[in-house]
C-alpha cells in the first residue's frame, strides 16, 4: 500500500522522533502535520521550511522529501 510522504517518515525513524514531537518542535498542532502527511491537506512553504529545519533536511534535498508524486491510482481528482 502507498503512504504518502514514504520518505519523510523514514528520517522521523531515522532521528528516533515521532510525529507529534517532529509537529511541536516545528511549531505547528500535530493534527496539522497528520492533515499534510495523510495528504488531505497541502503544504505551504513556511510548513515545510520548518519541519525541514527540525529534521535537517538540506534545502537542496527538500524536494525529494516534500514533492514526489503520487502513484496514479492514489491521486486525487480535480475538476
Amino acid at each position: 500500500m502507498y503512504q504518502y510522504f514514504h520518505k519523510l517518515r523514514v528520517r522521523f525513524a531515522e532521528l528516533e522522533m515521532k510525529q507529534g514531537e517532529v509537529a511541536k518542535r516545528a511549531n505547528m498542532a500535530e493534527s496539522t502535520l497528520t492533515a499534510r502527511m495523510t495528504g488531505r491537506l497541502p503544504w505551504n512553504g513556511d510548513e515545510i521550511a520548518r519541519v525541514a529545519k527540525v529534521l535537517d533536511i538540506p534545502a537542496d534535498q527538500i524536494g525529494a522529501f516534500f514533492f514526489v508524486d503520487a502513484p496514479k491510482e492514489y491521486r486525487k481528482k480535480v475538476g
